[in-house]
């Protein structure tokens, strides 16, 4: 496969929509369709659009799959024809996601966030959200696209001031990881306290309802546990609604890897990853997996028919 061609693509993509996907922002924050919540605020729940993105995501990686065994030449002719669509003002993105997107794997993903924003306001904390969410710019971290990340995080600061939060609170391993750190590096003046919406839940002394399996193996997404130090949080939460927590082998700040973010451009091998990993845990003696990460949530779903487990996000499982 062409990865300079990918990486092109995603470059197009962010500079038509902010988004390496090709996303819209209006998209990113209909999770909150419905729901009253101010669009400025001391403090914002930002989702970074991750898990609203977990459809897109899948699809990227089932295309450059097939994308993996086909003759150059062909895959070539294939970005020629998206590079044109694009100049011709058609959106490929929206048009392939009407078929391969169903509405109820969107539902999924934005009842995750719904789940969050539902239980810290049953615990007394009043947030504002953003109607046009930008996505959190990770990816181009990942890939080393530094340019294109510095002038997304500053273009991300810039929004989040504009609500007057001097709180975020946010619901994912990479958005915690970038807020916290990695965007101090492009912007000096960023001053808002970032917090993670299980210790905000915590520090309220929220008691969780049980919905999900009564008995789930967990998992530490990376991000999570090694670099924001969230461990025992989710253990916490899990046990006070009722649930019992199987520890796999590989475990807290020594877990393993669930194959991301390499789907975008090796979904191959990122699979073999995301199916050691699935392995390990199903070894704990439960077929329920529980993640707290969106990104190992879609590499992990992907391959979960095969070895006959279920995977939940942890607010699939308590609320």
């Amino acid at each position: 496969m062409d990865l300079k061609a990918v990486k092109l693509l995603i470059e197009r993509n962010a500079k038509k929509s902010w988004n390496p996907l090709g996303v819209k922002e209006g998209y990113c924050s209909s999770w909150a369709e419905g729901m009253s919540f101010p669009e400025k605020g001391e403090t914002l729940l930002y989702t970074g659009c991750l898990y609203q993105m977990i459809p897109y995501i899948d699809m990227f990686a089932r295309l450059l799959k097939g994308f993996e065994n086909m003759n150059p030449a062909l895959f070539s002719i294939a970005m020629k024809i998206n590079e044109l669509a694009d100049s011709l003002g058609l959106d490929t993105i929206s048009l392939l996601a009407s078929i391969e997107i169903s509405k109820r794997d969107r539902e999924r993903y934005f009842n995750i966030v719904r789940n969050i924003a539902n239980a810290l306001t049953s615990a007394g904390v009043k947030f504002a959200y953003m109607k046009e969410e930008p996505y959190n710019g990770v990816l181009y971290h990942d890939l080393g696209m530094d340019d294109l990340f510095e002038a997304h995080v500053k273009r991300l600061a810039r929004k989040i001031k504009e609500t007057g939060a001097k709180r975020v609170i946010t619901v994912d391993p990479h958005t915690t990881y970038m807020l916290n750190y990695l965007i101090k590096e492009f912007v000096e003046d960023f001053d808002v306290e970032v917090v993670h919406y299980m210790d905000v839940l915590l520090e309220k002394g929220y008691e969780p309802e049980l919905i999900g399996p009564k008995e789930v193996v967990i998992h530490d997404p990376c991000y999570l546990a090694r670099w924001n130090d969230l461990i025992d949080q989710p253990r916490t939460l899990l046990t006070r609604a009722g649930a019992k927590v199987r520890e796999p082998e590989f475990s807290r700040k020594f877990t393993g890897c669930c194959g991301g973010p390499i789907e975008s451009l090796f979904p191959s091998l990122s699979s073999k990853l995301a199916e050691k990993r699935m392995k390990e845990l199903k070894e704990s003696g439960s077929p329920c997996l529980t993640v707290m990460c969106p990104i190992c949530l879609t590499n992990f779903q992907r391959e979960a028919d095969k070895l006959g487990v279920r995977v939940f996000d942890i607010m699939e499982v308590i609320k």
